[in-house]
């Protein structure tokens, strides 16, 4: 008898995952699924290389993968979404946007790098140049230090950005600035799985870990907080605020709206449509 292979899962291994993700991570649901995490980008290419099956990852990179060789199906009702704050994407700045030349962006993004670039043409109507930087730099000491070349503002996301929230001069909520800009939510990423994996009862297997998660926040905000050195304040008002997990109309429709703006920009291929797989 042949035994079935175990589905591959990848989720992101920031904070604001874990509402979905927790009650796996504790053993508090049985699945025989294979459950690891890394950072976005990273979950991002293994999954588009065959290594995961299903991975939680950047909705940009939903519609960059190649319909030739990866076809991606979207699972339903659950996201990681902001209505307006996010706190966890941020553009830290010393000085106005207007007045931004150069930009460092954390290796660690994706979707909030194309996020970026199009707020600043459609919002801001600038169009600085960008770097890279690690993940772990200090927004206040890189800016203040003039790297050469230097750089006015650095993007940061996950915990990295919560971790220096309020810290430089200037800084721009990437989620409230494409809710101002559109009046729409903004999904930074979904359960994504490779079409040809059957998936047996995995997305009940999701959709439970996420009512159980989301209903622990209160723990994971406390557990997390002293794990990271954050304020469990912060922590607890960001997911329970912040952080929205369903997979709405309106989320669908911003998700719509952001693929547009990305063609447009020349950020993804055109030609892509949201495809959804069912239980």
């Amino acid at each position: 008898m042949v035994q079935k292979s175990r589905i591959r899962v990848g989720a992101v291994s920031f904070l604001n995952t874990k509402p979905l993700i927790y009650p796996l991570l504790n053993k508090e649901i049985e699945t025989d699924i294979v459950l690891s995490v890394d950072v976005p980008s990273r979950v991002a290419s293994l999954l588009s290389k065959g290594e995961l099956d299903v991975g939680l990852i950047p909705i940009v990179e939903y519609f960059r993968a190649n319909p030739l060789d990866t076809r991606y199906r979207i699972l339903p009702d659950i996201s990681i979404t902001s209505h307006g704050h996010v706190r966890s994407i941020q553009l830290f700045s010393r000085v106005p946007v207007q007045d931004i030349r150069r930009i460092a962006l954390d290796t660690n993004s994706r979707s909030s790098v194309a996020l970026l670039k199009i707020l600043l043409a459609e919002r801001y109507r600038i169009s600085p140049s960008f770097t890279t930087c690690a993940p772990t730099v200090i927004p206040k000491t890189a800016l203040e230090n003039r790297q050469d070349p230097p750089f006015e503002a650095v993007l940061l996301i996950g915990d990295g950005a919560l971790r220096h929230l309020g810290s430089t001069e200037y800084s721009i909520d990437l989620g409230e600035a494409w809710y101002k800009l559109t009046g729409f939510p903004f999904v930074y990423a979904c359960w994504v799985a490779r079409e040809e994996v059957d998936l047996g009862d995995l997305l009940q297997v999701l959709l439970k870990s996420k009512a159980r998660g989301t209903a622990q926040i209160p723990e994971i905000a406390r557990i997390e907080a002293e794990r990271l050195g954050l304020p469990e304040k912060l922590c607890r008002a960001y997911l329970q605020d912040s952080i929205k997990y369903d997979l709405d109309e309106s989320a669908i429709a911003g998700i719509e709206l952001f693929y547009k703006y990305a063609v447009k920009h020349d950020l993804a291929p055109p030609c892509r449509s949201l495809s959804f797989k069912s239980g």
